[in-house]
C-alpha cells in the first residue's frame, strides 16, 4: 500500500502543480484578472506543499486519505494529462476571460480537485492533520470563488 499511496499523493502533486501552472498562465494572458488569477496559482502550488508534507504523515500512519487509491489515482494521471493537454491548445488557441473562467470552475469541481477538498474537509486522526486543514483554510473552495468572480466581473 505505501507504493498506492506515494502515487497517489505523487499524482496529486502533479495535479495542483500543473493547475498552478495553468493559472499563472491565466494571470499573464488576462493582465485585468491578475490577482484574481495569480492568488489562485499561489493557492495550488501551496496545496501542492501541503499534500507533500502530508506524505510524511499517511505513510507513518498508515493512513489512506480513502478507500480505492488506486482507482482514484489513475483518475488524477487522467486529470493531469487533460490539464496539460488544455494549456497546450490554450498556448496555441487563446481562450476569452469568460473561457479561461469556465474552465478554472470546471477544473476546480473536478474528481482531482475534490479528493484533495475531501480529504482536506475530513474529521482527521490526528494533530498533524488538524493543523494542515487549518493551514488551507481559505483555499478550500475555489470554486465558489471562482463563480462570485464570474458574476462579479459580468462573465457568467
Amino acid at each position: 500500500m505505501d507504493h498506492a499511496i506515494r502515487l497517489f499523493l505523487k499524482e496529486s502533486i502533479d495535479l495542483e502543480l500543473n493547475i498552478g501552472d495553468l493559472y499563472q498562465w491565466f494571470s499573464v494572458k488576462f493582465p485585468q484578472d491578475y490577482d484574481f488569477w495569480w492568488k489562485l496559482s499561489i493557492e495550488e502550488m501551496n496545496h501542492a506543499a501541503l499534500i507533500e508534507s502530508i506524505n510524511d504523515v499517511f505513510l507513518s500512519e498508515g493512513t489512506s486519505p480513502m478507500d480505492s487509491i488506486e482507482k482514484q489515482t489513475q483518475e488524477l494521471q487522467e486529470m493531469n494529462l487533460s490539464v496539460k493537454e488544455k494549456h497546450q491548445q490554450f498556448k496555441l488557441n487563446p481562450p476569452s476571460r469568460q473561457e479561461a473562467l469556465k474552465y478554472g470552475l470546471e477544473l476546480e469541481n473536478s474528481a482531482g480537485e475534490s479528493h484533495f477538498e475531501q480529504f482536506m474537509t475530513t474529521v482527521p486522526n490526528s494533530p498533524v492533520l488538524r493543523i494542515f486543514q487549518k493551514l488551507n483554510g481559505d483555499d478550500i473552495n475555489h470554486a465558489i470563488r471562482i463563480e462570485n468572480y464570474m458574476k462579479t466581473n459580468g462573465l457568467k
